[in-house]
């Protein structure tokens, strides 16, 4: 999940600057994740599932793919695709 988050702030930093980036990035990736992940919760199947994100001035369009699954801990999250401004970026099965 590191990896992702890390390569969508330096997408967002890549757009935005280093400095506006990094401010940005540090409210918005959280944002997005926690969102997604509250998105699987409420599905009602394990079938995948994805979620658009735009910031509010356009600069930022965010498509996340993603499932639950179960194992022996419980609900498990795991981000299969991550679309960032057309380019699909590597998240390896983000699980969180």
């Amino acid at each position: 999940m590191d990896e992702l988050r890390t390569e969508m702030l330096h997408e967002i930093m890549r757009i935005y600057g280093p400095n506006q980036g990094q401010s940005i990035g540090a409210v918005i990736v959280p944002a997005f994740i926690g969102d997604f992940k509250n998105v699987l919760d409420g599905a009602e199947s394990m079938d995948e599932v994805s979620e658009e994100y735009m910031t509010e001035d356009k600069r930022i369009h965010l498509v996340l793919t993603g499932r639950k699954t179960l194992d022996r801990k419980g609900v498990k999250y795991i981000i299969t695709d991550c679309e960032f401004n057309g380019t699909n970026l590597q998240c390896n099965h983000a699980v969180f």
